[in-house]
């Protein structure tokens, strides 16, 4: 039998879980998601009407102010875009039994071997699913239907918004071949310009072309960039996959060298980490920082831990650690930093704690219960390390 994949994408997720959040945002045509229009982030989301000004996701701010100047801009909040997206996971779990959250916003549901169930089509469960997100998680979503896991998410990005499409087993190779290549999972925009040098922009000259004459143009890379045009993708699922790493980074208004500021953001950053290794029952053994200079140098420094954790202190003593060198270089090479990241990865599920370890650990470990026990109650904001809470100046 063979395999059958839904992929259900939420539309404008972050602009519409903003609304849903703030009503006074609930009218706004022209809505920016990702930060204030004097941040130097980058966009999440954009709406439907901003989009038609040229926003897209991952655009700096400052070009997304540019080109709709009339837009508000928002600063939404991350816990309120989980809740979102685990309302969405509980609705889908009704309609398969495999289901895997691909990031927040979007997911695979496996409905191979149904065929008995739905003989023809799997576009009437669609339509159920899409109807369900949005009446019980009050979400538009697009839904793309596919013999694997790429065309299923071609198919959605091409269904947008709140559309339906089916690529039925056969129809692959047509489907994709009209398409521009950077649409093919895997061609970022540097691998799209240099097949552009090479004169291939579009998914059909690489299907009329033999393996052999583009591994003579791209070498190694041949083999699979033709397997994609041809319309292959992954045709396993599982709903067990954990995520390999967690982050929270911001980029700031302006450039800083205070030192100060940056160790209550590596403050900020690794309660927020921590907190979701909580939430989803896991721990990490890697903390990793990340800084970018004025001039957009990056660097990264990772710490590898005796013992994995998932507490605040733990993993922001290992990040105060690594910014000690890293606030160094910044200095000596005379530039401020513009974005600060703390992440973890090398992530397993959570074990019980050790009888054995130590009574400090262990106090350290029932007063983050206890804490997290209160922002469940009142969010995540009602309780805050001193480190972030400003000091009134003196006159």
């Amino acid at each position: 039998m063979p395999p059958r994949f839904l992929h259900v994408d939420l539309d404008a997720f972050f602009v519409e879980v903003c609304r849903q959040r703030h009503p006074e945002l609930r009218d706004v045509e022209l809505l920016v998601v990702g930060g204030r229009r004097d941040q130097r982030g980058v966009v999440q989301s954009a709406s439907y009407g901003a989009r038609k000004f040229g926003v897209r996701s991952g655009m700096p701010i400052a070009e997304a102010v540019r080109r709709c100047p009339g837009a508000t801009f928002f600063q939404g909040s991350f816990a309120h875009y989980i809740e979102a997206s685990r309302a969405v996971h509980g609705v889908l779990e009704h309609f398969s039994p495999v289901v895997a959250m691909a990031s927040l916003d979007e997911a695979y549901l496996d409905f191979s071997g149904t065929e008995l169930l739905h003989p023809v089509s799997l576009l009437p469960v669609a339509t159920r699913v899409r109807d369900r997100v949005k009446a019980e998680a009050g979400l538009d979503c697009s839904i793309g239907i596919g013999p694997n896991r790429m065309i299923a998410k071609l198919a959605s990005d091409a269904a947008k918004p709140r559309g339906l499409m089916e690529v039925r087993p056969g129809w692959e190779a047509g489907f994709v071949a009209g398409l521009e290549l950077k649409a093919l999972p895997g061609i970022g925009p540097k691998t799209a310009a240099a097949l552009a040098r090479l004169g291939l922009t579009l998914v059909w000259q690489v299907q009329q072309m033999s393996l052999e004459a583009l591994e003579s143009l791209l070498g190694e890379e041949a083999k699979s960039l033709k397997h994609r045009a041809d319309g292959h993708g992954g045709t396993t699922l599982s709903s067990n996959r954990a995520p390999k790493s967690i982050s929270r980074e911001t980029t700031l208004s302006r450039d800083s060298t205070d030192r100060e500021r940056l160790d209550r953001l590596l403050t900020l950053f690794a309660a927020r980490v921590a907190a979701q290794l909580r939430d989803e029952g896991l721990s990490a053994r890697t903390v990793q920082l990340k800084l970018r200079h004025g001039d957009f140098h990056t660097v990264t420094r990772r710490k590898t831990l005796v013992q994995a954790t998932d507490l605040d202190a733990e993993i922001y003593a290992a990040a105060a650690e690594l910014l000690g060198p890293a606030y160094e270089e910044v200095r000596k090479r005379d530039q401020g930093v513009r974005l600060i990241g703390v992440g973890v990865s090398n992530l397993n599920p959570s074990e019980p704690a050790d009888l054995f370890e130590p009574g400090e650990r262990t106090r350290l470990r029932e007063i983050t219960s206890a804490v997290d026990r209160i922002r469940g109650k009142f969010g995540f904001d009602s309780l805050k390390s001193g480190k972030l809470v400003q000091k009134p100046k003196k006159d």
